[in-house]
């Protein structure tokens, strides 16, 4: 039997925004915002994920919602290892072992991010600590046939970080990365507001922004009524928002992300060309929800963009492929 079918193995998908675990045979069992609540009076961790993610911007001075991570890396080792301590505690099926845990991160972490990332698991209370890089994650999710002599190339648009990967027989033949992502839209929002219309909404009305009224190719003008902050006379008020401004905002971050994979397609073996343009490029993560980012991609690179099935537990789902099936087991480690 395959070691990792043990019941108290677990994949983690550790993402900047959000965490999701999967366990053999009973699938993703864990989604919610990767986010602790740190009592300062007190000095302890108290609670996490959804109920510490309602607390953020309404929560006491006493009380900070911390995350762990920032543009895909462990950004705050000590709160890290809290947080993923707490994972743990609510997952482990077997108090008497500890557990194996496969935590699928960015192919391009250096050495020292890696390290936290095996440190954190292991003080978090995992036995032992097994790394997959996220490529291979979003392939294997997407049921791709990566052990095959033949290119995939995948784009992986998350929270805080972009990557595309040029895969092949069971390797990463090339990646690029950006840590710039779906975070970097909601920030880039909130200040155009406050630079253009001089009001200041906040990071979950700038979210909520992107998701109702985002779209990078439609020209159909839309609108929603929030309650802002008027910078000029300090008071609150209604504003109401329009999508043509909202799309103004997000088209930096866009096009940085069609850079980045022009610069990709640019570097492509010519041995690939014919597979990538017969296939074109899978996009996956949950900012390749926004709509009209895979036309505006196809748009600017004249290659065919598609979505796979389920971008937001595509990483996971591949993760918990990677943990159930042997034949992937060297995909693991280091």
């Amino acid at each position: 039997m395959f070691l990792f079918r043990s019941p108290n193995a677990f994949a983690i998908d550790l993402g900047t925004s959000n965490t999701l675990v999967y366990q053999p045979k009973k699938g993703i069992i864990l989604d919610e915002p990767t986010s602790i609540a740190f009592d300062k009076t007190r000095q302890y961790f108290f609670d996490s994920g959804a109920s510490s993610h309602k607390m953020a911007g309404k929560n006491p001075r006493h009380i900070e919602v911390m995350h762990p991570l920032s543009k895909g890396a462990i950004a705050n080792l000590s709160v890290a290892k809290a947080y993923i301590k707490e994972v743990i505690r609510r997952i482990s099926t077997n108090s008497w072992f500890k557990p194996i845990i496969v935590v699928s991160v960015p192919s391009d972490l250096n050495p020292m991010e890696r390290s936290a990332v095996i440190e954190a698991g292991k003080e978090g209370g995992a036995r032992e600590v097994m790394l997959l890089k996220d490529p291979f994650s979003a392939a294997l999710g997407s049921g791709q046939m990566i052990e095959c002599p033949r290119g995939v190339l995948i784009l992986d648009i998350g929270a805080g970080v972009t990557e595309i990967s040029l895969l092949s027989l069971n390797g990463i033949v090339m990646s690029k990365s950006l840590r710039i992502a779906g975070n970097d839209i909601d920030e880039a929002i909130i200040e155009y507001f406050k630079n253009s219309k001089r009001i200041l909404i906040s990071p979950r009305d700038a979210e909520v922004l992107k998701k109702e009224l985002g779209n990078l190719m439609d020209e159909e003008i839309k609108t929603m009524r929030l309650n802002v902050k008027n910078l000029v006379t300090r008071m609150p008020e209604p504003f109401e928002v329009n999508s043509l401004d909202v799309k103004r905002a997000m088209m930096p971050i866009a096009d940085k992300i069609v850079s980045l994979t022009h610069a990709m397609l640019s570097a492509l073996p010519p041995v690939f060309a014919q597979d990538i343009y017969d296939q074109g490029i899978l996009v996956t993560g949950g900012t390749s929800m926004l709509r009209g980012i895979d036309g505006h991609l196809s748009k600017h690179l004249e290659i065919e963009v598609r979505g796979v099935e389920n971008p937001l537990h595509n990483i996971i789902l591949g993760a918990g492929r990677a943990l159930e099936e042997q034949r992937y087991s060297k995909l693991l480690g280091l």
